[in-house]
């Protein structure tokens, strides 16, 4: 289940995200205006782009295995984290 979940986000988050940042460089190209500064305009959606993997990669800190689930994937590596050494 959390397997699909997870290409289920993956295939909507993607378009989503390549979404987003297309249209704040397009909004961006037409603010900034001489063509001369478009280079600008990209380093900002660069910039944006950056900022978005840092705060996912940030949230993915956080997230936990269930102890559960992990005993069940691997029964025979259960007493391992117990041994000093």
């Amino acid at each position: 289940m959390a397997t699909t979940a997870l290409n289920i986000m993956q295939r909507i988050g993607g378009p989503t995200l390549t979404t987003a940042c297309a249209t704040f460089l397009g909004w961006r190209l037409v603010a900034v205006g001489e063509p001369r500064l478009t280079s600008t305009a990209f380093a900002e959606v660069f910039g944006l782009l950056a900022a978005f993997h840092g705060a996912l990669l940030l949230a993915t800190r956080f997230i936990k295995p269930s102890e559960n689930k992990r005993s069940q994937d691997h029964p025979d590596l259960t007493g391992l984290r117990d041994t000093p050494g």
